[in-house]
Parts: structure tokens; C-alpha cells; sequence
């Protein structure tokens, strides 16, 4: 309201016919509440004129249906002819009744019927401001509350009443009342705008509307108790329905507030049921080759360099020797030029932002990444920065970091309490899906917690090369440097499950699963894996710190293998077989064993773990000894095996990890 139609005569008919259903129909029912009846006696049927012309005239002076809604315009101005119509109203009806002396009439009839009539305005005014058109996106969560909010009042009031006079039948006088906390709810409600929850950075802000609209609440429910002294009803009932619906609002704006917001930080959402794919990672656009012998630097066409060595040395790291002598062990310093280098201490991504793109050889930030909100942002960030091959020095605390300075600063006990609730509160809030989103709303993504093959692994996600890593103090420093674009993938391996792409029978690809037993992002760290400490003597990458505690375990106990029962329940896979291999593993493969290989699908259960032959160049003869019995006894061989690798886990012959 007001209804729009092609003509503006017809429309404003029929906004007027609405308006006296809605003036006529409140003042039916109140009557009927109060004497039972709908047959209206002698002084109701004289009120009648009197009460249609008080309508009358302040609905032609106050033009309520001479516009149509317009959103662009605050709820207010729509509002105000309606306010000024009822005013106008209340004050004719008033002066007449009191010329007239009819003082007979009842209260509760008359100010119950304008009340009634004014809010069912106001409602369907709302209704035709507030609610979305079909063009519009639809907005659920402001009927939700406002349903839920009636709900409340309602349960509340009654909850109450029973508490007080041991019955759900409301007397006379309380059903005066719950009229007017009713209006008084829907008024205010309306009139401040709380029903219409808006996205806001700031939880005060979020939570004011609301706050706003109880104190207003309040202090209208007071007046009317203060001078309607007859009216001789409990204040638990009056003020505590209002009390208890405050608070169920502050609970819904707190939870709105927290989980309406954009993700606080870049943790993927995290599927307990999906496996994520482990990706291939390919450089797109690869760095100039290092030219270069002994220390690193960044190939500069300019005739003449001011080194940036001494600057580092007597101003930047004057106070952190060690951190210059790391720095100056890899990088030669004499060979950056100081008009080409940044060196900050901020966790505030502005100080990035504002840099022009590409145009540094140098980036250092003395600040630790653990203060950074969106790491992987802030990562692409300096990535834009840099020329291509150039350098990002920073630094970050790692979790055994973590521990070791919580230990060193408290007595070992106390120590021990700190550490327990620091590592709920920085280790498990932040990974599980709902609530990493209070975590982010209270810390806003300060101090978190990393693990050497995160920090490491974003890294590598984000375009960049590790040069050199090494612990100094209570910080793990990094060198990096501009090798390739950021990768693409959306969500890394955060869930428990992930798959990986293998090649099956007839050289068919098929994705292989198993429980995650590595710290997030380290797919992204393999070849810097492999390239500082190759393969241990099980064909396993050496000296791996991107396993967790919790994978060693399942690993040792053969559990990371258990989700690949779903790879033999889809068909990709049977229980004892070859083991899948990547594309880089097959070109390994000489042409007779891998034509032997493809006729049969892979297996949960590899010939190695049966055979006892877990090294790397034994991989490849287990198989070929496995297949070669396979082909002259396809059902014996696989149950043989089977129980020769039970056999060999349980006795502890051969390890997983």
C-alpha cells in the first residue's frame, strides 16, 4: 500500500476502499473481543459516522495515496503522510468525542480500533516498500525475523501470563495489553528499520537497529503504564516479553553477523564428504633462467646500480644481524638497486596495494605473515609487485614455533594450560567450516597459526619459488622468488579427503582416493620436496615435514589407504593389483611391464607391500614379478598376495610411511 494501477483515479479508489476495510475491520473485532458479540449497540452504531469522518478528513488533507512507492526514497517519507493522517485523526476524533460528552464509550474500543488501524497501514505500507518485486532479489531473511520476532513476542507473553496466574486464558485488561505490545513491537520495529538487516563490517553497527528499537520499546510501554494507571497488570509480563525478545534479536544479529559475512580469510570451505582434487601444477608463464653463479640477483638492464647492501645492513637490520647475514648468504645485495626495493613492517595491505606493479626487484616485510587476514591475497599482492624474477623476503611464526615460545614464557604447567587453549582457539576454530567464522569475527585474522608446509606451500601457490628457508629466533624467514602465474585452484586440500589423478587399466584416468595426512597447500611444495632432499629409502620424498602428527599415525597404521575401498566400489580399482601411478611414475615404466599393467585395474593392496620390495627400483620388479603370476593365475595369485601383505603389515615387515 498504496496498490498501483494504469489509472491513477482507479488506483487511488481502490487504495481508499482498502483503507476504510482497514479502518472498519479492527474496530468489528475489538467489539466482538469485548462484548462477544458482532451485534453493535445503539452507542456504538452512533460512534460509527463520527469515526468514518475522522478518517475522512485526514485522509484527503494528508494525500497517503498520492505517490507511489518509490525505493530510492528513505521508508520515512513514505511513512510520514500516514503519521501526520493518524495524528490528525486521533486529535478530530478527540475534540469531537469531548464536545459531544460521550464519555461512555470505551477506551479500549476506540484506542484499541485506531491503533489496530494504524499498524495494519504501517504493515502493509512496509509490505509494498520492503518486500523485493519479481525483478527484484528476494529478501528471506527479513520475513524470517519478522515471523520469528511474532513468534517470540507471542510464546514470551504467554510464558509469562502462565508463570503469573497459572493459565493461558488472558483476562480482560491483559488483552489490552498484548494489543499494545503488539503494535508498539510492529511500530518501532518498522519505524527503525531493523527488520531490514543490512551487511555490516562492524558488529555494533549490526546490533544497534536492534538495541535502538528495545530502548524505544521500553520507553513507550512505560509511558503507557505510567499513565494508564488503571490498567493494573504485571510489569514482568509487560516488560519482560519485550526483554526476552531483545534478546533473541541480539542473537540472531550476532549469528547473522557472523556467518552472513564474506569469507574473513582465504581457508576454503571445507567438504567433510568431498574429496578435493589434488591439481598437476604447471607453470604458465615460467621466469627468466637464473644467469647466475654463487648468490642470487635479478638481471638488470641499467648501466648503473646503487646497491641496497648498506642500507640493509646499517638502517633496515640493524637490530637483526642474523636476518641480514641469511639474506646476504643468498642474495647478492650489491646487485639490487635501492630505487628498486621496498622494505616495510605492516600487516596492512594497503602499503602493498598503493606499490606500483612490477616494477621492484626487492620486497621485504619484516612483518610476520601470521597477521595477515587473506594470505594468498596479500601473496598475489606482492606477486603483481615484483618483476619476474624477482625477490619477496618475509617471515612467520610456525606452530612448534608456537609451542616452543608459549613453554619458554610460562611455567611449564601454566605452559601446558595456554598451549591447550591456544591451540583450540588458533588451530581448530579456523579450519572448521562454521566456526572459523567467529574466529575470524573476534581475531579478524590476526595471529594465526601456520604450518611450516603451509607458509611455504601458499608460497609456491601463489607464484613463487622458495630460494632458501631458515629459523632465526621465533620466526621461520623466507626467500622467494617471481617464478610462474598464481595457480588457479579454488579450494587446496583443506578436507579430510582428497583424490588423486592416476592412470588405471587401458592407461584410463581415474582419480584415487585417500585421507589427507599432510598439512594444507603442500601439494603445491613437491618439487621443493624432492629437490632439497630427494627420496628416502621406501621411494617415499625424505625428510617430509609437510606430514602432521595425526598422518604419521595414520599412515604408519596403513589408515590413509582406507578411502580408496571407494575407488573398488565405483570399479576403478580392485582389492590387490599394481599400484595406481601418476603420468610422471609410468614414463618410468619399460614398454613390456606397462602393456602388462594396463590389462588389469590397479589395487588397493601394491605387489611391493606382499613382496617386501618397498625401494625404489624394487617398485617396478614387484610389479612385474605380480603380473607375470597374475597372467598364469589370475584368481590364486591376488588371494596369495593379499594374505602375504596382511601378513607383513601385522608383523610390522614393511612400513607405510
Amino acid at each position: 500500500m498504496p496498490i498501483r494501477l494504469k489509472s491513477k483515479t482507479t488506483s487511488y479508489l481502490v487504495n481508499f476502499f482498502v483503507d476504510f476495510l482497514l479502518l472498519m475491520g479492527p474496530l468489528l473485532v475489538i467489539y466482538c473481543i469485548k462484548y462477544g458479540t458482532f451485534r453493535l449497540d445503539q452507542n456504538i452504531q452512533k460512534f460509527i459516522p463520527v469515526y468514518i469522518v475522522s478518517w475522512l478528513i485526514p485522509t484527503i488533507i494528508g494525500e497517503k495515496f498520492r505517490f507511489v512507492i518509490n525505493k530510492e526514497q528513505k521508508f520515512a517519507e513514505h511513512l510520514n503522510p500516514y503519521i501526520k493522517s493518524f495524528l490528525i485523526q486521533l486529535g478530530l476524533l478527540s475534540i469531537i468525542l469531548y464536545a459531544l460528552k460521550w464519555y461512555f464509550l470505551s477506551r479500549f474500543i476506540i484506542l484499541g480500533s485506531l491503533g489496530s488501524f494504524f499498524l495494519l497501514e504501517i504493515l502493509l505500507l512496509s509490505g509494498s516498500y520492503f518486500i523485493p518485486s519479481k525483478k527484484e532479489k528476494k529478501s528471506k531473511k527479513s520475513i524470517l525475523l519478522f515471523f520469528s520476532e511474532l513468534l517470540i513476542l507471542t510464546l514470551a507473553f504467554f510464558g509469562i501470563y502462565y508463570q503469573k496466574h497459572a493459565s493461558f486464558l488472558i483476562s480482560y485488561d491483559y488483552k489490552s495489553v498484548i494489543i499494545l505490545i503488539y503494535f508498539v513491537w510492529a511500530f518501532t520495529g518498522l519505524f527503525i528499520h531493523h527488520f531490514k538487516i543490512e551487511k555490516n563490517g562492524n558488529y555494533l553497527k549490526t546490533v544497534w537497529p536492534f538495541v535502538k528499537s528495545f530502548l524505544i520499546e521500553v520507553a513507550i510501554l512505560a509511558f503507557f503504564a505510567f499513565n494508564f494507571r488503571e490498567f493494573e497488570y504485571s510489569r514482568a509480563v509487560l516488560f519482560g516479553s519485550i526483554t526476552t525478545l531483545a534478546v533473541y534479536d541480539l542473537i540472531f544479529a550476532s549469528f547473522y553477523y557472523l556467518f552472513s559475512k564474506s569469507n574473513a580469510a582465504d581457508i576454503p570451505r571445507i567438504e567433510i564428504f568431498k574429496a578435493t582434487s589434488v591439481p598437476e601444477t604447471v607453470s604458465k608463464r615460467e621466469a627468466p633462467k637464473k644467469e647466475f653463479k654463487g648468490k642470487y640477483f635479478v638481471k638488470n638492464g641499467k648501466l648503473k646500480i646503487t646497491g641496497i647492501r648498506k642500507k640493509l645492513l646499517h638502517v633496515y637490520f640493524k637490530d637483526f644481524p642474523s636476518v641480514f647475514t641469511f639474506l646476504d648468504q643468498y642474495l647478492d645485495l650489491d646487485k639490487f638497486d635501492v630505487f628498486n626495493s621496498e622494505i616495510i613492517h605492516s600487516a596492512n595491505p594497503y602499503n602493498v596495494e598503493v606499490l606500483p606493479n612490477e616494477h621492484f626487484t626487492l620486497f621485504v616485510n619484516l612483518h610476520e605473515i601470521n597477521d595477515l587476514r587473506r594470505i594468498n591475497r596479500y601473496f598475489m599482492e606482492v606477486h603483481k609487485k615484483l618483476k619476474w624474477g624477482g625477490v619477496y623476503v618475509g617471515k612467520f611464526e610456525t606452530y612448534s614455533k608456537r609451542h616452543e615460545r608459549i613453554f619458554n614464557k610460562y611455567p611449564y604447567y601454566l605452559a601446558a594450560f595456554v598451549y591447550f587453549f591456544d591451540f583450540i582457539w588458533k588451530r581448530i576454530f579456523p579450519k572448521m567450516p562454521l566456526l572459523k567464522k567467529i574466529y575470524f569475527a573476534f581475531t579478524k585474522g590476526r595471529s594465526r597459526v601456520l604450518s611450516k608446509a603451509e607458509g611455504l606451500g601458499r608460497l609456491y601457490y601463489c607464484g613463487f619459488e622458495v630460494l632458501a628457508v631458515e629459523e632465526i629466533g621465533n620466526f621461520v624467514y623466507f626467500i622467494a622468488t617471481k617464478s610462474k602465474e598464481p595457480s588457479m585452484d579454488e579450494n587446496p586440500s583443506y578436507g579430510p579427503l582428497f583424490k588423486m589423478k592416476r592412470y588405471g587399466r587401458n592407461g584410463q584416468i581415474i582419480y584415487v582416493y585417500k585421507f589427507r595426512t599432510m598439512h594444507p597447500y603442500s601439494e603445491y611444495l613437491q618439487h621443493y620436496i624432492l629437490e632439497h632432499y630427494g627420496y628416502s629409502e621406501i621411494g617415499k620424498p625424505a625428510n617430509d615435514f609437510r606430514v602432521t602428527t595425526w598422518g604419521k599415525i595414520l599412515r604408519k597404521l596403513w589408515l590413509d589407504e582406507l578411502p580408496q575401498l571407494l575407488n573398488v566400489i565405483k570399479g576403478d580399482m580392485k582389492l590387490v593389483g599394481v599400484r595406481p601411478v601418476s603420468g610422471r611414475f609410468l614414463k618410468e615404466y619399460p614398454e613390456d611391464v606397462l602393456k602388462m599393467r594396463f590389462k588389469y585395474k590397479p589395487g588397493c593392496v601394491p605387489p611391493y607391500v606382499a613382496l617386501k620390495k618397498q625401494a625404489v627400483e624394487e617398485y617396478i620388479e614387484s610389479e612385474k614379478i605380480y603380473l607375470q603370476e597374475k597372467e598364469k593365475n589370475p584368481w590364486t595369485t591376488d588371494i596369495k598376495y593379499f594374505f602375504w601383505a596382511i601378513y607383513n603389515i601385522a608383523t610390522n615387515k614393511i612400513r607405510s610411511a
